[in-house]
């Protein structure tokens, strides 16, 4: 399940805050230095595996729903909008 970030700006203060780097945050984040580079500038709005999420928000600090939400496949989507009663 794919965790989408809907704090980014949460994200860049906070680790601004606490004085993590984009390296260090992926070094405890056990991801690349890519993935955060990529969250923090706004190209990638969402992480592949939910535990980096949970590191993210642990090494900062802070509940996972702060800054993270399972992100909703376009099959879920779909299912999803069939289910509205008429």
């Amino acid at each position: 399940m794919r965790m989408q970030l809907v704090a980014r700006d949460a994200l860049i203060d906070r680790m601004d805050r606490k004085g993590f780097s984009n390296r260090r945050l992926a070094k405890y984040a056990e991801c690349a230095p890519g993935t955060i580079d990529n969250l923090v500038n706004g190209r990638t709005q969402s992480v592949n595996n939910p535990r980096t999420a949970e590191l993210i928000c642990e090494a900062l600090d802070v509940p996972l729903d702060v800054f993270f939400v399972p992100e909703i496949s376009n099959t879920a989507r779909r299912n999803t909008a069939r289910k509205v009663p008429a």
